[in-house]
């Protein structure tokens, strides 16, 4: 009997790294993600409406938006306490690196056909420290970013990344990675 509660014993842990690992990755990535929508445009930096379902006779862009608030503060002490004047990039921004630079992010936002082909592939640098608005949530200090990128339904928008036209009909999917992470993923709904 002993023998077979030492043997479940491994399993249990395992059990509870699985389950605690969510919970490390949400408090690692550092930032609380907001509004997340596609629209048929934006004012003042701002969608208009929000809204899944896109007609080809009607609508002529396909516009994402993504809002996001960072923690303000970012000072690099590992960066800062190297030795050596030379950092290997790989080693700075690699999931497993020891050095980390809360300052700066990069956006990739990668749109899905429903057959699997990359429409859009749009990537983007932002630099925290270069943002002045800030706002308190729960007492914690955080600085806003928007992510936004549109898509032309019958143009393609090379400036945006987009290679093809939203030429299929049915349900497409945009990922957007923070820092070659997973941040989140929107569907939308083409149809003539």
């Amino acid at each position: 009997m002993a023998g077979k509660a030492l043997k479940s014993i491994p399993a249990v842990i395992m059990l509870l790294l699985a389950l605690a690992a969510p919970a490390a990755a949400s408090e690692c990535q550092g930032y609380l993600s907001g509004h997340i929508t596609t629209c048929t445009g934006l004012i003042n930096n701002y969608p208009a409406d929000t809204t899944n379902w896109f007609f080809r006779a009607q609508h002529k862009v396909v516009q994402y938006w993504a809002y996001f608030l960072f923690p303000t503060g970012g000072d690099n002490p590992g960066r800062k306490s190297k030795q050596y004047l030379f950092i290997n990039p790989y080693e700075m921004y690699s999931a497993n690196s020891k050095y980390r630079d809360d300052n700066n992010y990069v956006f990739e936002n990668k749109w899905m056909s429903p057959s699997g082909k990359v429409i859009c592939d749009k990537v983007a640098n932002w630099d925290k420290s270069t943002s002045k608005d800030v706002l308190l949530v729960d007492g914690k200090k955080y600085v806003a970013y928007i992510f936004a990128n549109f898509t032309g339904i019958k143009e393609i928008e090379k400036d945006n990344g987009q290679e093809m036209a939203l030429d299929e009909q049915g349900l497409y999917h945009i990922n957007l990675y923070i820092n070659g992470e997973l941040a989140a993923v929107t569907f939308f709904e083409m149809k003539d």
